[in-house]
């Protein structure tokens, strides 16, 4: 009798493991952020098309821009816009929103004409046109990160508004003309 009393002990002292692992309770995923309010999603909708633009019309300047000092600046706007675009699309995604990556028709009509441009003026305009995008885009972010009703893309808009304003920095820094005020 006490050998099969022994072997029940060690049988069952080697099973517990298996049963406890077995039987752990499942900790439930964590519930899904509510959709962005209408405002949060037209921002949303504007950012991803200021930041196609810029991937676009950067990723033109890296290869007909003449100064060395513009392809740099170019290259850098590719990487920073599409890093930016990734965190922004991966931020709605969590929300439910998937972000269309056009352009509006006015802007690819920029991208167009500057495609037929060569040199200095390549430069000159590129950067002229930086440089008012940028400011354009800084308000944007600005208001943003002030009323954004989601703490994330508030931050995200705050974040992305500093750079922006680095952009624009960069861009008069290299020649551009002072942006017009747009409202």
């Amino acid at each position: 009798m006490k050998k099969y009393a022994a072997w029940f002990l060690c049988a069952s002292v080697a099973a517990l493991p298996v049963s406890s692992f077995a039987r752990a309770p499942k900790t439930a995923a964590p519930p899904a952020p509510p959709p962005f309010t209408d405002s949060d999603t037209t921002f949303a909708e504007n950012a991803t098309e200021v930041n196609t633009f810029e991937i676009e019309i950067s990723q033109l300047a890296t290869t007909q821009a003449k100064r060395q000092k513009v392809k740099d600046m170019a290259a850098d706007l590719v990487k920073q816009h599409t890093d930016n675009q990734n965190k922004l699309s991966a931020l709605a995604l969590q929300h439910g929103l998937e972000l269309n990556k056009d352009m509006s028709t006015d802007e690819q009509q920029i991208i167009d004409r500057l495609k037929t441009e060569k040199g200095h003026k390549f430069d000159r305009d590129y950067l002229d046109i930086e440089a008012q995008a940028h400011s354009d885009a800084l308000a944007m972010f600005q208001n943003e990160a002030e009323s954004a009703s989601d703490p994330d893309l508030k931050a995200y808009s705050s974040a992305t508004a500093d750079a922006t304003q680095a952009h624009l920095n960069e861009a008069l820094k290299l020649g551009a003309k002072k942006p017009t005020a747009t409202h």
